[in-house]
Parts: C-alpha cells; structure tokens; sequence
C-alpha cells in the first residue's frame, strides 16, 4: 500500500477488465481529472487510456509505480455520466472498460484533426440578389444555378454542398465572387451534413390525432414525474412516430434538458436531421460517415453545453449530452444497432441501459418491433404505445400476391417481373405516378453456374459464391471484397458454359429499362450510393418526380416518404427467408412490411405487389395483410417452443484461424468448458459446428452457442468469454458474441 497521492486509475484502451494505478507528473498534475485520455507505457510500449479516478492511495508500492506520459489532446475530458455509462457498458457485453471508452470519444479527435472548410456566404442584401436572378436566368445561367443553390442552402454554406446542390464545378461560384455577388469564407466542418438536409425535408406542425395524443401525453407523464420509463411505440408505416418523437422532444428542451435520437442507417439521417432541424435551430449530427475534423468540431459542440439535441447514428448513444432527458430510438428492430466490433453493444439495449442511469426516457419506435421488445412488453418491463392508424386519413396500400411458380416462362426462364407487375407500372406511368422496385440484393447475379458440372465459381479466401457485377466487369466477393474478372471456363471441368443464376438490383436495372424504354430508371444500392451526396440526390430527384421507376436494395424500404409514391413491387419476397437463422423469418416479415409502408403516403391510394415462391409461408402471408400482430402471435410460439429469444439470451463464441483444425480444438475445448458453467442449470450449450459462413478472409470458422436461462449463469458465462477472447491461442482468434443478431 502506498500514499501520496493522487494517483490515476486508468482503463487502458486494451482488452484487460482491469484498472491500474499512475503517478501523475507535477507538469499535469492540475490538468489531469476523471475522463482525462493519457498516454502511457504498458507493457513495453507506449498505449492510451482513461483516467476513471483519482485516488489517495494505492495497493501497489509508489516505488514500482509508473508515471503518466502526458495528456492525450486538448480536448475536455469525458463528464462523468459517460465515465458510469461506459463502465457499464462495459459490463453488459464482456468487454474491458477502457475499449468502451475508446468508442465514446471520435478517432478524429483523439488523433488532433481540426480543419476548416471553404464556405461562401451573401456579398449583398438577399432581396438584391433574388433580382439579379432574373437577369443572370437569361444571360449566364450556370451562375443563376449556382446563386439559387447557395440562396435555397442558406448562407452561410460548405462550398461543397453549393456545387453539390447546383451540379456545377467550382467556376461559376468564383465568377459570383468576382462580382460581389459572394464572398468567400472558412467554415468549420459542422455544417458538412446539414446544410443539404436543411432544404432536403421540413416538418409543419400538424395537429395530432388522438392516438398520437395520447402517446405524447403518456411519454410526459413520466418526463414531468422526472423518472427513467423505456416506451415501445408501435405505430403502423405513415402514422406519425416522428412527430410524436418531436412533440416529445419540444416538452424536453422546454424543461432544459437534452436529448439523443439514433437512427438506424447513416444514409437515413439527412431526411431525418432535416425533419428535426425544421424544429430546432440548432442541432449535431453524429455518424461514421462524417469527416473526421466534422465529428471532432460537433463533439465537442456537444461537450461544451453548446447544443443539446444530437441527431445520429448507433454511435451517437456515446455524446456527452448534459442533463439528457429523452432518448428515441428510431425503428429499433434494426439488425445496424449492433455493433460488430469490441465493445459489441446493441444500442436499443444500450439506450435503455443509459436512460435508466441517467434517469431519462426512452422510446423505441417501430412498425414491426422486434419480439424482443415486444416481450418486454407483455412482461411489464416496458410500456407499450400503439398507433393504428396513418395520418391524415391515410389508408394503408392495398397488397397484391403473385405466385411466381405460375408465371409462364420468357425465352426458356422465369420471368423477373410477373405479367401483373407489368401491367400496373405501365399504368402507374401512363398516369404520372412513380413506381418503387425493391430487391435485396446487389449487383446483376448472385452466382456464376456451371451447368455441365454444377459448380459455382467462388472467393478464394471465402466459403461463399462471387458475385457477378456487370457493370464493373467483376466478379466481387461481398464479404472480403476481392474481385476478379468473369472467368471464361469453369474451373472444375473447364466448360465455356458459365452462366448467371439468379438476379440482383443491376439485373431489376435492365430488364425494367427494356420494358419501359420511355420511363427514366434510377437504381439506389452501395455500388450507385458510393459517395455521402449520392444518396440525397436520387432522393431529391425522386421528390421532385424526376424518376419514374426507383429500383433499390434494403436503404429504400424504410424511412422515406414519397407522396408521389403509389406502386411498390418485390422482385422476390423470399430473400432472406431460408438462411440458417432463426431471426430469418421476423427479418422477412419486417422487410417486408416496411417495403409495403412506401406505397401510398400521400393523398392517392397505394398499391404493393409481392412476387413470390412460398405464398403460404408464414412472413409472406402475414406481410400481404400487413399483419404484425397475427405474424408476432405465431412467431412467439415457435421461439418459446424451441427456446430461443426473447425467452432465453443467447451468447455465442466463434473461433476463427487459418488451420480449421485448430478452430476447431480450441472450440471443443471451449465448449466444455461452458458446459461446465451450465452444468445444473436450465441452459443449454449448442455445439461446436462449423459456421454458417465456414470460412471468410482465408480463416476457419467453428462456433459454440448457449441458450442461457439464468442471470446469474450469463454473468458467469459473460466472463469465462471475455477473458478466453482476450488471450490468443494457437493462432486462433476467439470472438464473444453476446446476444447475436446473426447467426451466420
């Protein structure tokens, strides 16, 4: 034991579920404080850290203690609700603490980026500048374009958004600046994202129907009462769960406290910023596909008690928001939630986890929640909120059912797009309206076949088929992302037959602009969205009627609103329906429905037809009555009698290696070792076998599974897999999965 201190406890940013004892140099000895980062030597190298405390004393010899090397950045430490929710965190998904507090802090920031960015702002009254409109519209009109775009944007705005904005290059821009017409600024980055999302979506203020009423009401009731309640609400495609969120959210910043709304797809949260920035002027937007200098500068916005609603993806449960009052979980049975790496949290249960500390409210908002919150809810653990309707005296879209075993064959194949489909796009086109295609699945076929022999030409350092993209040219594995291009003969028996099975959304792409040569065609999946712009500009296009027929994958079946929108087809409504898991068919189902809640938003009546093999399986007939309650109800009953979730917890260790039989000693070896935990218990451990995905970037998968029924067995279980993860056995990586979201 020695004294003198202070000294810094310190979670290092390593995957140790341990703190150590510092000596804190005299030069930083004033600036060092709970939450600081530091530099430090661990172990023969230089690491980071967290100081979690400072304490008086220390079981270790002050002799033997090892002084801190500095400060890691100028930035302020983490508050202290982070430092509690990080650490408990930490707990709940066997990871160590300090790995958790290395997600709460942005890399950017944490490496020093700072930057500005070009902006231009008006150079004279706005009123002036709508008047030399008129005139530049008719003598020089890619500067007319590029003025609007910075008059729509609002001044001032990034350089970047304005040409964006207007499709020009940067020219026209220092023309305008030539003539006094703008002038140049720096800017810092936070405006990056929102500056189109400001002109992309408004919210007006729309009276509430009495369902939505009531759920506001109820959220209040426990805001007012200043007491942490975690709300389910479920409100069907089009009835108003985001105005809910906004009412809610006005209530909580009249009260001065703050609030964090995820959103499950980065690519989702322009429309939403956008709905909210119509409400709240000032806003931070927090996700993976900001800059790096963007996230830093809205942190820190965040951190400083500068503002107080933040906007963002699952990452974004990590701001230091002061006094939180709200957070809203926006459709929170998506599988995004999860994160894949350490610390492996879910953010709908992390959400929670940080309400009930911080005494704050929690809505989880879905059209088709996931059973494990919807359990929760016949358990009395959560509240449930229902919205049965669609605004505005909305009606849901009538649902068609084609059963493509019955649709006679073009040219020796099955037809990609039924005779009835056909019928109603052209008639949906021939009126003005617009047609959305949904496939989830990318690229122009799935698998390269053989039909000589019957092989399938597959990645090399993968257990899976290589996808055929046409318009690159290559073949392209979707899990390591090698590519190659399209072979001329089988590999195996050397035939020159190879031919693609299957379909993807390139394939949807081509046949749809055959069928419809008149109609303009746009295609939404990652290969078209490659930059953070593309996406809101297909969906500008599509909101101002540009395109007729929108193909896509699942970045189009959720969140978006198009009144406009009045016929949606899937390609194949079983996709997904037949993989080795048991959430296939709830993820079938929730496509599905979300899919279908596209069509009809607006004041004209919807239509969606499902293509289909399996009319009769459960998802499929469920989804053509758009029917959760029915689907929830069976598919309850075949979990409980199989037990899975939501009434057992699931963890998973996963051993990965180079050698398959390596994997698969340290797997057997694990496996008796939770059977041993379990031993007198009600759980259950499932194998080892080999995993759905053998094998991905040239490693050996072997995976052991336990259906736990007991608390206290997942705590024991919990820890006996996080410490086999943090050691390395034989070339072989272990991976701690607690409650998976994939079982692939």
């Amino acid at each position: 034991m020695s004294g003198g201190g202070p000294f810094a406890r310190v979670a290092l940013a390593l995957p140790l579920r341990r703190e150590f004892h510092y000596k804190i140099p005299d030069a930083i000895r004033e600036r060092v404080q709970p939450g600081s980062r530091v530099r430090l030597h661990f172990s023969g190298r230089i690491v980071h850290g967290f100081v979690v405390a400072l304490d008086a004393e220390s079981e270790v010899p002050e002799s033997k203690l090892k002084e801190l090397l500095g400060l890691s950045g100028d930035h302020p430490p983490l508050p202290e609700s982070i430092l509690r929710f990080t650490r408990a965190l930490a707990r709940a998904c066997g990871s160590s603490w300090g790995t958790a507090l290395e997600a709460a802090m942005p890399g950017s920031l944490k490496r020093g980026a700072r930057r500005t960015s070009p902006g231009l702002e008006l150079g004279r009254p706005e009123q002036e500048l709508r008047f030399d409109l008129e005139q530049l519209d008719a003598k020089a009109p890619k500067r007319a374009r590029a003025l609007r775009a910075v008059l729509d944007l609002g001044s001032p705005v990034l350089l970047a958004d304005a040409m964006r904005r207007s499709g020009l290059s940067r020219s026209p821009f220092d023309t305008l600046v030539k003539h006094g017409l703008l002038r140049r600024v720096r800017m810092e980055p936070q405006d990056e994202l929102i500056g189109e999302a400001r002109a992309l979506e408004t919210a007006p203020r729309h009276p509430l129907n009495p369902a939505q009423q009531a759920a506001v009401d109820r959220a209040l009731e426990s805001i007012h009462a200043e007491r942490h309640e975690s709300f389910l609400l479920h409100g069907i495609t089009g009835s108003g769960k985001t105005e809910v969120y906004l009412r809610i959210l006005e209530e909580v910043r009249a009260l001065g406290r703050g609030a964090i709304i995820l959103v499950p797809e980065i690519a989702l949260t322009p429309q939403t910023v956008g709905r909210f920035l119509s409400r709240f002027p000032d806003i931070a937007v927090l996700h993976s596909s900001l800059t790096g200098a963007t996230r830093a500068r809205q942190w820190l916005r965040i951190a400083r008690g500068e503002v107080h609603v933040v906007v963002g993806a699952r990452s974004a449960l990590f701001a230091p928001v002061s006094n939180l009052g709200l957070i809203v979980v926006d459709e929170e049975h998506e599988s995004s939630f999860k994160q894949q790496n350490q610390p492996r949290y879910h953010a709908r249960e992390m959400a929670v986890l940080r309400g009930r500390l911080e005494n704050a409210c929690v809505v989880l908002g879905s059209a088709t929640p996931c059973l494990e919150s919807w359990q929760r809810c016949e358990s009395g653990e959560f509240t449930k909120l229902e919205l049965p309707e669609r605004v505005a005296s909305g009606r849901l879209p009538a649902v068609q059912v084609v059963d493509m075993r019955h649709e006679k064959p073009v040219h020796g194949r099955a037809p990609l797009i039924s005779r009835r489909l056909q019928i109603l796009m052209q008639e949906q086109i021939e009126a003005r309206q617009q047609v959305l295609l949904f496939l989830n699945r990318r690229g122009f076929s799935p698998v390269l076949w053989c039909p000589d022999c019957g092989e399938t030409l597959r990645c090399p350092d993968c257990d899976v088929p290589m996808t055929w993209h046409a318009r690159r040219g290559r073949l392209l594995c979707h899990y390591c992302m090698h590519d190659a291009p399209r072979a001329e003969l089988c590999s195996t028996c050397k035939s020159p037959r190879l031919r693609p099975l299957g379909s993807g959304t390139e394939r949807v792409e081509d046949v749809v602009k055959q069928l419809f040569p008149g109609a303009v065609v746009a295609r939404m999946d990652s290969d078209t969205m490659a930059t953070r712009d593309s996406y809101e500009t297909v969906l500008h296009s599509f909101r101002r009627g540009d395109i007729d027929i929108l193909i896509g994958t699942q970045m189009i079946a959720k969140g978006l609103d198009f009144p406009e929108l009045t016929l949606v087809g899937v390609i194949s409504a079983d996709t997904g329906l037949f993989q080795p898991d048991f959430r296939a068919a709830e993820r079938c189902f929730q496509i599905l429905a979300q899919v279908a809640g596209r069509a009809g938003r607006g004041s004209k009546s919807g239509t969606v037809v499902l293509q289909t093999l399996c009319p009769e399986a459960l998802p499929v007939e469920r989804a053509a009555k758009l029917d959760y309650h029915g689907f929830v109800r069976q598919e309850l009953e075949h979990r409980r009698s199989l037990l899975y979730p939501p009434f057992r917890r699931l963890l998973r260790l996963i051993c990965e290696s180079e050698r398959q039989e390596d994997a698969l000693a340290v797997a057997r070896k694990l496996a008796d070792e939770l059977r041993r935990i379990c031993r007198d218990t009600q759980s259950q451990v499932l194998g080892p076998a080999v995993a759905p995905l053998a094998r991905v970037r040239g490693r050996y998968r072997i995976h052991a599974m336990v259906k736990c029924a007991e608390a206290d067995t997942w705590e024991r279980l919990l820890d006996f897999g996080a410490t086999q993860e943090a050691a390395s056995q034989r070339g072989v990586r272990v991976l701690l999965d607690p409650d998976p979201v994939s079982m692939l």
